[in-house]
């Protein structure tokens, strides 16, 4: 197996989960599932390096960056096309509940409601989500790719010899 087959089938891991939690009643606010997509990234990202180096323990540290790197992208890639499809076409109402505190809480505040709508609506939809999620995923990756090739190239390699 390698580290980027590994990202597929943990991105596969995740969308099912998610839709399985939607489709069992299981209320999960958007940015709740966050900490399920940074266990993922972390092992994909780990097991990147580890699979490289399992492989050919030669390999160098720009070689597992690259393979790092590759596993974060196509982990943010998958999740950030489930993730605007999950939120366009199966729950498109998740952010409605959300909105519509914000637009309380400034018209409490003596803001204008129908100013307010159009403001949040814009800031919290699907699109925005995605594309927030796709950057978070992606420099999560990039920032654990770094740290693990660093680990498996000065601490790790020192055992597989």
């Amino acid at each position: 197996m390698s580290g980027i087959k590994l990202a597929f089938w943990l991105a596969l891991l995740a969308m099912a989960l998610r839709a399985a939690l939607h489709y069992a009643g299981v209320v999960v606010a958007p940015f709740d599932f966050a900490l399920v997509h940074l266990l993922f990234i972390v092992a994909a990202t780990w097991s990147s390096g580890y699979f490289l180096l399992r492989l050919d323990p030669s390999r160098g540290f720009g070689e597992l960056m690259r393979a790092g790197f590759q596993s974060a992208m196509l982990y943010a890639i998958l999740l950030a096309a489930f993730t605007w499809c999950f939120y366009t076409w199966i729950e498109p109402d998740a952010f409605s509940a959300y909105n519509e505190r914000l637009i309380q809480g400034f018209a409490a505040q003596g803001h204008p409601a129908e100013e307010a709508r159009k403001k949040v609506e814009a800031l919290y939809n699907a699109t925005n989500y995605t594309v927030l999620s796709f950057f978070g995923l992606l420099m999560t990756g990039a920032l654990n790719t770094v740290l693990f090739a660093l680990v498996h190239d000065k601490l790790l390699r020192r055992f597989r010899a």
